[in-house]
C-alpha cells in the first residue's frame, strides 16, 4: 500500500437504531445504546482514522442489502428518504434523518472496476440508504457532507465472490474514496458469552497477526476455521462485508480500532 491509499474499514453497526436511542444492554453485544462505549467511539472515529484528506466519498458494503447473481450500487444524485428496515422501535427511530448527496459518478465507476474483473454489477436509482449505511455514517460523519454509495451484498454469501469484489473495488482506495465494510463481527442470537469469546479471540487473531495469504485462506473456510463459528454468524450477512473489506486491503495487516467495547461489536481497520 502506497501513503496515498486510504484505509478499508470493517464496522459492526450495532443492533438496528439503538445507538440513537435509550437502549438497555443486550446479551454478549453488550451496551449498545446513545450513550454506550460503541456509541462515544464512533462518534471520534473521524478524528482517530486521521486521515490525510477528507474522503471524497465514502462506498459502504451494507449486509442489509442482499441481491442476487449481480451485485447492486446505489446511484441517486439526492438521498432524502431512509430506508428504515428495522421494526418494533419507538417513534424516533423512525424520525432518524440522513440525507448525504450521491456521487453517481462513483456508481459507475464502481461498476466499471466490477465490470472489468468479470463480476455482474446494475446500477440502482431507485434504493435508499438502510441502516447499515446511515447508522454509523450519522455517527461518523454526522454532517452529510461527503457524497456517499453503497453496494449490495450478494445471496450466495460466498466467500470466494466477495473477496473478488473487494480485490476489484481496491482501486478506489488510490481515489480517494473510504470503503467501508458495515456488518456485524458477531450476530447470533443464540450464541453465549463463551462462544463469542472464543471465536473473536481467533477472529481477531487472523485479521491482526496472519499474513494476507493465511487471511484469506481463512475467511473462505471461516465456517469450519473459526470456533463456534456458526453459533456467532447462524447466516453470515453480517460477516461477509468483511470478506470484500479484506479482498481490498490487499498485503494490508489489520488493527482492532475499538479495543474499548465489547470484542462481540469489534470493528477493524486495514491500511494506515
Amino acid at each position: 500500500m502506497s501513503q496515498t491509499d486510504l484505509p478499508v474499514i470493517y464496522v459492526t453497526h450495532g443492533a438496528g437504531p439503538m445507538m440513537f436511542l435509550d437502549s438497555p444492554a443486550i446479551p454478549v453485544l453488550g451496551e449498545v445504546g446513545r450513550r454506550s462505549p460503541a456509541a462515544l467511539w464512533y462518534s471520534q472515529l473521524s478524528k482517530q482514522l486521521a486521515l490525510p484528506t477528507v474522503p471524497k466519498a465514502v462506498l459502504v458494503v451494507t449486509a442489509h442489502w442482499e441481491t442476487a447473481n449481480s451485485v447492486h450500487i446505489s446511484a441517486k444524485e439526492k438521498y432524502t428518504e431512509l430506508l428504515y428496515d428495522y421494526y418494533g422501535f419507538p417513534p424516533e427511530a423512525y424520525e432518524i434523518q440522513y440525507n448525504p448527496p450521491g456521487d453517481v459518478n462513483l456508481s459507475k465507476r464502481v461498476k466499471s472496476l466490477l465490470d472489468q474483473a468479470g463480476i455482474s454489477a446494475k446500477l440502482d436509482d431507485k434504493r435508499n440508504f438502510d441502516h447499515g449505511v446511515f447508522i454509523p455514517l450519522k455517527l461518523i460523519y454526522p454532517d452529510a457532507s461527503i457524497p456517499v454509495v453503497a453496494i449490495s451484498v450478494l445471496k450466495s454469501l460466498s466467500p470466494t465472490e466477495h473477496l473478488a469484489i473487494g480485490r476489484a473495488l481496491a482501486p478506489l482506495r488510490k481515489e480517494g474514496v473510504l470503503i467501508i465494510g458495515s456488518g456485524s463481527s458477531v450476530h447470533g442470537f443464540e450464541v453465549n458469552a463463551k462462544q463469542s469469546h472464543a471465536f473473536m479471540t481467533e477472529l481477531k487473531k487472523v485479521l491482526v497477526e496472519d499474513n494476507p495469504q493465511d487471511r484469506e485462506k481463512a475467511l473462505m473456510n471461516w465456517d469450519k476455521v473459526l470456533p463456534f463459528a456458526r453459533m456467532n454468524h447462524p447466516r453470515e450477512e453480517h460477516l461477509i462485508p468483511l470478506h470484500v473489506i479484506v479482498g481490498a486491503a490487499g498485503s494490508d495487516r489489520g488493527q482492532l480500532l475499538n479495543p474499548n467495547v465489547t470484542e462481540a461489536q469489534a470493528s477493524f481497520k486495514f491500511g494506515i
